[in-house]
C-alpha cells in the first residue's frame, strides 16, 4: 500500500520549520553590524553573540526529552517557537553587550527546543513506512530555510531600515506559529524518563561524522558574516540588488532534483565527494573572483548534495527508537560549525583570510570524509 508523506498536516509543518529557520537566519549576516552601533562596540564583539546562541541550545538540549514526555510536544514547539520569535524583536531594545548574550542564549534555548519538538512532531504525524524520507524532507525544508534566510537578510539589509527589518522576521516567526498550531497530533503515550539525559538529544556513537558535519557547516559560516556578498545589475533604468546566496538558493534546489537520480550503487559515498568537491571549487573560485555567481550556484549545489547525506548516515547509525536523536543531532552540528564561522569571521576585517580559512576547512571535510567519517559509518551503521 503506497502511504502519502504530504499529507496537509505534514505539510504544514514542513513550511512552519521553513518559516522559523527563515526568521532566524535572516538575521545572522545583520545582527552583529546593527547591534555593534546601536550599543556602541565593535562588531567582533557583538559577533560573540552567536557563541551564545549556541550555547543556550545546548543547555536546554538534555532537558527536551523530558518536557515533550511530561508536556504535550505540540504546546512545546508552539510556546518555544512564540518566544525565540518574542527575543527577535527584543535585539530593537538591547542596549548593552551583557544584556545582547542573555538574549541571543535565551533565543538559542528556545530555538533549540522548538526544532527538536518540530523534528519529533513531524515523526509522529508521518506513516511509519514513509519516516525516512519524511526525516530527509523535513530536514532539507530547515537547510532551504537557512539558505533563504541568509539571502533574504542581505537584500533586506540593503532595503530597509533595521525596525521593518526585525518585523519581518517576527513576522516570519509568527507564522510558523500559526502553521503549527494548525497540525493535528495524534496522541502517543508518555514515555517515562530522567530529567536530564541525552536521548532525542544527541547521538553519541555519531561523534565522527558530527565533527566532519561541523567542519563543513563552518565553512558556510564564515561566508553568512560577509554581508556585502551581493551584486546589483539594472534593468530599463532600475537597479537591482542581488545577494549571491540568492544564487546559492537555486543551486541548493537544483540539487534536491539531481539527488533522486542513482547513477552509481555506493550513492551515499560518491554524492558526498562529489559534493564536497564541488564545494571546495566554489570556495577557490570565489578567493579569486572567477565566476563568483556561478560559484555560489555550484557552493549551493554542494551544500544541497552533502547535507541529506550526513542526515541518512546519523539516521542509519541510530537504533529504532532514536531517530528523532539523529535529526536533532545533524541540526546541533550545523548550529555549531555555523556559529562558529560568523563569531571567526566578525573578529577578522580581512575577507582573503576568511576565505583561505573556508578553503582549508572545505579541504579537511572532505580527507577526513573519505579516510575516517566514512569507513566508520560502514563499521558501525545498524540499518
Amino acid at each position: 500500500m503506497t502511504v502519502n508523506l504530504w499529507t496537509k498536516h505534514f505539510m504544514r509543518i514542513s513550511v512552519a520549520n521553513l518559516l522559523l529557520f527563515i526568521s532566524l537566519y535572516m538575521l545572522l549576516p545583520v545582527l552583529p553590524m546593527e547591534l555593534a552601533e546601536q550599543i556602541g562596540l565593535k562588531s567582533e564583539q557583538t559577533g560573540l553573540m552567536f557563541l551564545f546562541f549556541t550555547l543556550g541550545m545546548l543547555f536546554v538540549g538534555p532537558f527536551h526529552a523530558y518536557l515533550i514526555d511530561v508536556y504535550k510536544r505540540k504546546y512545546i514547539c508552539l510556546f518555544s517557537t512564540l518566544l525565540a520569535t518574542g527575543a527577535t524583536a527584543g535585539y530593537l531594545y538591547v542596549g548593552a553587550l551583557r544584556e545582547l548574550f542573555l538574549l541571543a542564549a535565551f533565543q538559542g534555548a528556545m530555538f533549540g527546543l522548538a526544532t527538536t519538538a518540530g523534528i519529533t512532531l513531524a515523526i509522529d504525524i508521518t506513516h511509519s513506512g514513509s519516516r525516512s524520507i519524511g526525516n530527509l524532507s523535513f530536514a532539507w525544508m530547515a537547510r532551504l530555510g537557512m539558505v533563504i534566510g541568509i539571502a533574504l537578510g542581505i537584500w533586506l539589509y540593503q532595503m530597509v531600515s533595521f525596525a521593518h527589518f526585525i518585523a519581518i522576521s517576527v513576522g516570519a516567526g509568527l507564522l510558523s506559529v500559526l502553521l503549527t498550531s494548525m497540525v493535528y497530533v495524534p496522541f502517543r503515550a508518555p514515555i517515562v524518563t530522567c530529567l536530564c539525559s541525552c536521548d532525542r538529544f544527541l547521538l553519541l556513537r555519531g561523534w565522527v561524522p558530527a565533527l566532519n558535519l561541523v567542519m563543513i557547516s563552518f565553512v558556510l559560516g564564515l561566508l553568512t558574516a560577509i554581508p556585502h556578498l551581493f551584486t546589483s545589475f539594472t534593468l530599463n533604468e532600475t537597479t537591482f540588488v542581488l545577494p549571491f546566496f540568492a544564487v546559492t538558493v537555486i543551486g541548493f534546489i537544483v540539487s534536491f532534483c539531481c539527488s533522486r537520480i542513482r547513477l552509481v550503487q555506493d550513492k551515499l559515498f560518491h554524492t558526498v565527494v562529489l559534493g564536497l568537491f564541488l564545494f571546495v571549487s566554489a570556495l577557490f573560485m570565489i578567493s579569486y573572483g572567477m565566476f563568483t555567481l556561478v560559484a555560489f550556484l555550484v557552493l549551493g549545489i554542494g551544500l544541497g548534495l552533502v547535507t541529506p547525506e550526513f542526515l541518512t548516515m546519523f539516521v542509519k547509525l541510530s537504533k529504532h527508537c532514536q531517530r528523532g536523536t539523529a535529526n536533532t543531532t545533524h541540526l546541533l552540528c550545523c548550529e555549531i560549525g555555523i556559529a562558529l564561522g560568523v563569531a571567526l569571521t566578525y573578529a577578522y576585517d580581512d575577507m582573503g583570510q576568511i576565505l583561505f580559512f573556508a578553503r582549508i576547512s572545505a579541504l579537511v571535510a572532505l580527507v577526513f570524509f573519505a579516510v575516517f567519517t566514512y569507513p566508520y559509518y560502514i563499521k558501525k551503521k545498524v540499518r
